[in-house]
C-alpha cells in the first residue's frame, strides 16, 4: 500500500498547485456557554487548501394527512451549499494538531469570501483532511 500512499501524495500536491487558495486557521477555545477566545496552546496555521461548495439536498417534511394511516412525506424540496475545505495533511502532521470544532478559517487573499467556523474535521483516508465549514455570523 505504500506505493498508493506515495501516488496519492503526489496527486494531492499537484491538485493543490492548480486549485488551492491561501487560508489561515485560527485555533479557538471556549467554555460551555462562554465566548470563544484564541487558543494560545496551539499555533495559527497558514497554508493552502481547496475550498468547494458541495450541493446538499435537505428533506422537508410535508404534512400530507388525509387519513389516519398516511405518514408524512419527506422530499428533497430544498437544496443548499455546504462549504468544505480540503487540506493536505502536511499542515497537520500530528493528529492532535488537526483543526477542532469552533476554529476559525479565513481567506486573507480573497476578501469576497466570509470567515468560516470549523464544524468538523475528518481525514479522507489518504493524505488530506476535509474541514466541514459554516459561515460565521456578524460578530459583536
Amino acid at each position: 500500500m505504500a506505493i498508493f500512499d506515495r501516488l496519492d501524495r503526489m496527486v494531492s500536491r499537484s491538485v493543490d498547485r492548480v486549485n488551492a487558495i491561501p487560508f489561515t486557521l485560527v485555533p479557538m477555545v471556549s467554555s460551555p456557554n462562554g465566548r470563544p477566545t484564541v487558543d494560545t496552546s496551539r499555533t495559527t496555521i497558514t497554508g493552502k487548501g481547496i475550498l468547494d461548495y458541495i450541493s446538499v439536498e435537505s428533506g422537508v417534511q410535508l404534512g400530507v394527512r388525509r387519513s389516519y394511516r398516511e405518514a408524512n412525506d419527506l422530499r428533497a424540496l430544498q437544496t443548499g451549499r455546504d462549504p468544505q475545505l480540503s487540506v493536505d495533511r502536511v499542515y497537520f502532521p500530528i493528529g492532535v494538531e488537526e483543526p477542532k470544532q469552533g476554529d476559525i478559517v479565513k481567506f486573507p487573499e480573497r476578501p469576497e469570501l466570509p470567515e468560516f467556523d470549523v464544524m468538523s474535521s475528518q481525514r479522507d483516508g489518504m493524505s488530506r483532511v476535509v474541514l466541514e465549514l459554516v459561515h460565521r455570523g456578524p460578530q459583536g
